[in-house]
C-alpha cells in the first residue's frame, strides 16, 4: 500500500509539473515525419517531453541496476509489446489501453507486476498516452547500460 501511495504521488507531481512546461525547443527536421503519426495535435517534441516528465520517474533509463527502478525499463517493455503485437495499430492500442488503465488481466508482462507491482493509474488523459506511446513505436528507446546482461540472464533460452 505505501508502494502504490509513493507511485501515486511521483506520478501526480510529475503530471502536475509537465502541464505548467512548455516545449520551446525547435521542432528538428528529422522527427517531422513522425509527427504525421501522432494523435490529434500533439507533435512529436510534445510527446517526448511527456515521456521524459512522465515516464522515465519510473521506468528509469540511467538507473544504475535493475535493483533500482520502480519499474522496468521501457526500452524492455517496447520489445515485449513489439514481439507480442506484431504491428504498430495493435502495439499502439494495446498499450495505450493498458497505462491509461492498468489491470493485472490487460498485463502483458506478468513478472515485472510481481516484482515491481501493478503500475498506478496515471492523471494523463488517454490521448497524451497515446501520444507517448506513439512516440515509443516511432522511436528508438534507450536502455539502461545493463539491460543487455539482464534480458540475457533473464530469457535464456527463448531468442
Amino acid at each position: 500500500m505505501k508502494k502504490e501511495v509513493v507511485y501515486l504521488g511521483i506520478i501526480l507531481a510529475t503530471s502536475l509539473f509537465s502541464l505548467g512546461c512548455q516545449d520551446t525547443r525547435k521542432k528538428d527536421a528529422s522527427k517531422s515525419s513522425n509527427e504525421t503519426f501522432m494523435p490529434s495535435s500533439i507533435t512529436s517534441d510534445s510527446a517526448a517531453n511527456l515521456l521524459a516528465v512522465n515516464c522515465y520517474v519510473c521506468h528509469g533509463r540511467n538507473s544504475s541496476s535493475h535493483e533500482d527502478l520502480l519499474a522496468p525499463p521501457l526500452a524492455g517493455i517496447k520489445k515485449r509489446y513489439m514481439n507480442a503485437t506484431g504491428n504498430r495499430e495493435v502495439f499502439i492500442e494495446r498499450m495505450t489501453t493498458f497505462a491509461f488503465n492498468p489491470t493485472k488481466d490487460a498485463a502483458m508482462m506478468k513478472g515485472p507486476i510481481k516484482r515491481f507491482g501493478l503500475m498506478p493509474k496515471t492523471a494523463l488523459k488517454q490521448s497524451q498516452i497515446e501520444a507517448i506511446v506513439t512516440y515509443i513505436y516511432n522511436n528508438e528507446i534507450p536502455a539502461p547500460s545493463w539491460f543487455g546482461a539482464h534480458e540475457k540472464q533473464m530469457h535464456k533460452g527463448q531468442q
